[in-house]
């Protein structure tokens, strides 16, 4: 079994890695259909403030968890290189907000207030799942139908997010 460190799609010196994508985004999700705060913050630099924080928890508590458990398998401090290393490691966090953050540009350019721009950049998201399915799909050669199983898995999870928005925010 990988961690998969060597698992991903080379886009030039970067290695998109989807289970880091599909983390980032069910995350940044869960933020935002659950966040209660729109009212103070309903800006476009506010949105933008809560699609990055959580990302950058993530990246942080991710940097924390690899490096501790390193310590604990090498035995011995890291070498400025394994921390270099490590802290690079976390920056394919931050591409979950590409798909997000574009929503609410366009959002921003549109006649949607801050507020309806959210509903936007979280059905975004959605299609973001259900295309890193159709990618993973694709990659493992499924054609067919159980390429598109795959890709509906991505926008099931979702709309199971998207749900959960319903139930916990029902007003």
């Amino acid at each position: 079994m990988s961690n998969g460190s060597e698992i991903g799609i080379a886009v030039g010196r970067w290695r998109l890695r989807l289970d880091r994508l599909v983390y980032g985004t069910v995350v940044l999700m869960s933020v935002l259909a659950v966040y209660d705060g729109w009212q103070e913050l309903a800006t476009y630099l506010g949105i933008m403030v809560v699609i990055l924080a959580p990302l950058l928890a993530l990246a942080i508590a991710h940097l924390f968890a690899e490096v501790l458990h390193a310590l604990s398998e090498l035995r011995r401090p890291l070498t400025r290189a394994e921390w270099s290393h490590y802290v690079r490691d976390q920056l394919p966090w931050f591409l979950s907000a590409v798909p997000p953050l574009v929503a609410l540009g366009i959002g921003w350019l549109s006649p949607l207030d801050a507020l309806r721009t959210i509903t936007v950049v979280l059905w975004t998201a959605v299609v973001t799942l259900v295309v890193i399915a159709a990618v993973a799909g694709r990659r493992a050669g499924l054609t067919g139908w159980r390429l598109l199983v795959t890709a509906a898995s991505g926008g099931l999870v979702g709309l199971v997010v998207i749900g959960l928005q319903i139930v916990l925010k029902p007003h």
